[in-house]
């Protein structure tokens, strides 16, 4: 596959339980217009130039309340229990080529930062992409969900699933993986607010705060 004829998807895991904030997480109203935080998330990506979205979600409530376009693609976790990990699997089953794996509680994502990781992702020759996954590194944690995955990577994820593995990154030491650094992001989102989760209502208040500075 050349250059030319690359695809590129957004895939969004919203298939969480919210525990911790109490209620969906995908839906949580972002003012002013009150949008639910997943459309919120895809509008605030409307210039990346994906060809497909694709959400894993369970509740069939966020696909009746979340208000994407009718071209979003909704799949169910096929690995049920299995996490984080089962949820990378199901959304790569649908992609043919390049995705850009997202939760759905990063209401600050940046989409410079991801414009330039899509670039160096698809940077390799015509003839071979010089890696397989593109994972940035904050504070030392790998983040597996804001993340860049080549569909190839899929068997990899299936055989740590296969030996009981639940971890989200379980699956990259087995891949060509590229390990984005703070400093090299940092030129795209200067705070790196894109990696703010808001997985409790003390963190929902913070990001509103964010989402509101100028």
């Amino acid at each position: 596959m050349t250059n030319a004829t690359r695809s590129l998807s957004l895939i969004i895991n919203a298939g969480g339980q919210s525990r911790r904030m109490g209620r969906p997480k995908a839906l949580l109203p972002v003012p002013p217009a009150g949008d639910p935080l997943l459309r919120h998330l895809v509008t605030r990506l409307a210039g990346l130039g994906h060809d497909q979205l694709i959400v894993v979600a369970n509740d069939p409530c966020v696909a009746v309340e979340a208000r994407l376009p009718a071209t979003a693609i909704w799949v169910c976790d096929g690995y049920p229990d299995t996490g984080v990990l089962g949820g990378i699997a199901t959304g790569l089953q649908q992609c043919p080529d390049w995705a850009v794996m997202l939760a759905c509680d990063l209401p600050l994502v940046s989409l410079p930062l991801l414009r330039w990781m899509v670039s160096e992702a698809m940077a390799g020759s015509a003839a071979e992409d010089d890696w397989d996954a593109l994972t940035p590194v904050i504070a030392g944690f790998e983040e597996p969900l804001h993340a860049l995955y080549h569909r190839r990577v899929l068997p990899a994820i299936e055989a740590a699933l296969a030996q009981g593995k639940r971890r989200a990154n379980s699956f990259l030491p087995a891949v060509r993986t590229r390990y984005l650094s703070e400093d090299e992001m940092r030129r795209y989102d200067p705070d790196l607010h894109s990696f703010f989760n808001a997985n409790t209502p003390d963190e929902w208040v913070q990001a509103l705060h964010l989402l509101s500075a100028p």
